[in-house]
């Protein structure tokens, strides 16, 4: 069988990216375009390079592991903490998407992969006119869903240290987000319970995982003393709530991506954000 390696190259280029939008999207983890683009080529790149006959052993499934794991932690890599849960989820769609392209293949008799690698033997010059027609179509039948359903709004990777521990927050920007210090006036970040638990020692981490949207006063008075000074209870507002009492904390160091935040205080959601998708709020 006769491969072109153009088309080698385009085929992966464009899986490889949609796998790892997929996982971005799976996992609940933003991540820029480019990035993606940066992942997907060097996907496109191993797959070229395993067909030829000098680099036939890059064809090993080790190998492969080896490179499926390096596009994840390129486009990734500030997932520190949860890196290994991406890479787990990669690889649970990596494996989807090959079980179903071989059941598309045994059933159309059409050699969609070659080597482990996902190929079309038909010519470029008639698969970029097929693409380009159903991106057209695409735009026009779903224009505008994207930006309303589940679209890519504006967030920030914020890196949180409390006690010695740290972590990094992917947290959407919410100009609705008014939460600040009854005192001194500064905005407060809010972060749900489940990532806040990473900053958090074994002893707190029990407190946390027990909160209720109706019980922070409750917890504040399970914590340990020794902790006590470092929290606080929070009053808020929300849309369809009179209002109530969230958990915080004084965290040693609050710092976004583009600098310095005004943020000193972090409080505890009891329940996650868009499913997940994001670690918590930050107002803007």
């Amino acid at each position: 069988m006769v491969i072109y390696l153009d088309v080698l190259a385009f085929i992966n280029l464009a899986m490889d990216y949609l796998l790892l939008l997929a996982t971005a999207r799976i996992a609940g983890v933003f991540t820029a375009r480019r990035r993606l683009l940066m992942g997907a080529v060097l996907g496109a790149l191993y797959a070229v390079f395993s067909v030829l006959p000098a680099t036939a052993f890059l064809q090993h499934w080790g190998c492969e592991l080896i490179a499926g794991a390096a596009m994840v932690a390129l486009v990734f890599s500030q997932c520190r903490g949860r890196l290994l849960r991406v890479e787990v989820v990669f690889a649970m769609v990596s494996c989807a998407c090959a079980g179903a392209v071989m059941a598309l293949g045994q059933a159309t008799g059409a050699v969609l992969r070659v080597n482990g690698m996902y190929y079309l033997d038909v010519p470029l010059r008639i698969i970029v006119p097929a693409a380009l027609l159903c991106w057209c179509a695409s735009g026009l039948l779903f224009r505008g869903a994207a930006g309303q359903d589940g679209g890519e709004r504006p967030s920030a990777m914020v890196e949180i240290e409390f006690s010695g521990k740290h972590a990094v927050f992917h947290l959407l920007c919410d100009t609705g987000n008014t939460l600040c210090e009854p005192v001194s006036g500064r905005p407060a970040l809010l972060i749900d319970r489940y990532a806040a638990a990473q900053l958090f020692p074994a002893e707190l981490v029990g407190v946390i995982n027990g909160l209720r949207a109706d019980n922070a006063g409750t917890q504040m008075a399970c914590l340990p003393e020794a902790w006590r000074t470092r929290f606080c209870l929070l009053p808020y507002r929300a849309v369809g709530q009179s209002g109530g009492l969230l958990l915080a904390f004084r965290p040693d160091k609050v710092q976004v991506q583009n600098g310095k935040t005004v943020c000193q205080l972090a409080a505890i959601s009891a329940d996650r954000f868009a499913g997940g998708r994001y670690d918590g709020l930050i107002g803007i």
